[in-house]
């Protein structure tokens, strides 16, 4: 008897489990689908819920997105020696502003200056052999036109015409080997002058000195390098663009920069290119942003942040992003009604800006449900007179009327 007892104990301990267990798993898999039950479905409807609302309100809304980037100068380039030699000056240091073309350093010039010497003299050499071969050759032309008028006579012979047209042709080649000559010893003056021209060192464009190779006293070979050249006027801010944001990118966007370096102060640029091209790598786009730098503190290998604005509009229709929930995977906000009512409407929403976000459609009147939405369902019965401003107002109420009776 006893034993029939524990037995029918067990069972009904069985069944008591077995059902706490349904029950649980019929309660999780209602939360799990993200879809109020039935009985939080009738009590939304029934029971008044206290929430907070907002008027739908018409503005300028922007959307921004942030990057990070790095600062590059617009041009940079090294100066380099032209011709071997001992460098006998160099006038910039760094920090230094140069010119365009302007003598920033100087090779000695003793063996280049002797060079152009000896062209020069190679060359007034060759003028006195083209003279000199001018004067025979007017001469032989003058000798073999005697001598035909002397064959017509029949005073001379075949013979010695022949042979003053072969002493003219001679000379007259003559004259060309020295005119070649000459040719030849003023393109070495020339080139000797542009080396010793070149013992000068030069910048190419305006700029500032970011790095001394050398110094004064240092030998130098052929392309040896001696100041790097960056521009700096203009200087472009190089960001990466993600395959979501590059869609929304476009030449002469505005953008802000600011730097750590330079806390509070911000820099107005422009998108001046996009890259094609996508690294496959970081799957990023570069993309370029142009910032006129008058004042010059923006330097290159800075680290940037960059805020640039891809949407912008004007008089569009905004709710607090609080206020859009997002039902059977529809946008949707509830609509406070006149008679307590909140009934739930489908939107499309377009530039989201913080704490705002634009409503594309439908056209929304009255006041939208920002705190406790996540409790109502279509036709839920809410507390009137609660919204944010009022809340606002309240509280600062109850905090002045708290001072006045620490006060008394």
């Amino acid at each position: 008897m006893k034993i029939k007892k524990m037995i029918a104990v067990r069972v009904i301990l069985l069944i008591s489990a077995i059902s706490l267990i349904c029950f649980c798993t019929q309660k999780s898999g209602s939360q799990a689908s993200g879809k109020p039950s039935a009985g939080f479905a009738n009590a939304g409807r029934t029971s008044v819920v206290a929430v907070q609302t907002a008027p739908v309100s018409y503005g300028h809304i922007v959307q921004k997105r942030e990057f990070s980037g790095t600062v590059n100068a617009a041009y940079s380039y090294v100066v380099a020696a032209k011709v071997s030699g001992r460098l006998s000056k160099l006038s910039k240091r760094i920090g230094a502003k140069t010119g365009v073309n302007e003598v920033v350093g100087k090779i000695d010039d003793t063996e280049y200056r002797q060079a152009v010497q000896e062209a020069s003299a190679q060359v007034a050499v060759s003028k006195a052999s083209v003279k000199e071969s001018e004067a025979q050759l007017i001469f032989a032309e003058k000798e073999m036109q005697r001598i035909k008028e002397l064959v017509e006579k029949g005073v001379s012979s075949q013979a010695e015409l022949d042979a003053i047209e072969t002493q003219y042709n001679t000379q007259k080649s003559r004259l060309d080997l020295a005119m070649a000559q000459l040719a030849q010893r003023e393109a070495a003056l020339a080139q000797a002058v542009t080396r010793l021209d070149y013992t000068s060192i030069r910048s190419a464009q305006a700029g500032y000195v970011a790095i001394r190779h050398t110094d004064g006293g240092a030998l130098l070979s052929v392309n040896s390098p001696v100041l790097t050249i960056v521009g700096i006027d203009t200087v472009y801010v190089e960001v990466s663009i993600s395959e979501r944001d590059y869609p929304h990118i476009r030449k002469g966007q505005q953008a802000l920069i600011s730097v750590e370096a330079l806390s509070g102060r911000e820099f107005t640029g422009t998108v001046s290119s996009i890259s094609p091209l996508f690294q496959t790598e970081t799957r990023t786009a570069v993309v370029e942003i142009s910032v006129v730098n008058d004042s010059l503190l923006l330097k290159p290998g800075m680290f940037a942040r960059i805020g640039i604005i891809l949407a912008e509009k004007d008089s569009a229709q905004i709710v607090p992003l609080t206020s859009v929930v997002n039902r059977n995977g529809t946008d949707a906000v509830f609509l406070a009604s006149d008679s307590g009512m909140a009934h739930l409407i489908p939107v499309k929403t377009g530039i989201i800006d913080g704490d705002k976000v634009e409503v594309l459609h439908p056209i929304l009147n009255g006041k939208v449900v920002t705190v406790g939405n996540h409790l109502l369902v279509d036709g839920s019965r809410i507390s009137s007179g609660l919204n944010t401003n009022a809340s606002k107002e309240d509280a600062a109420k109850k905090k002045k009327n708290a001072s006045r009776e620490a006060s008394k």
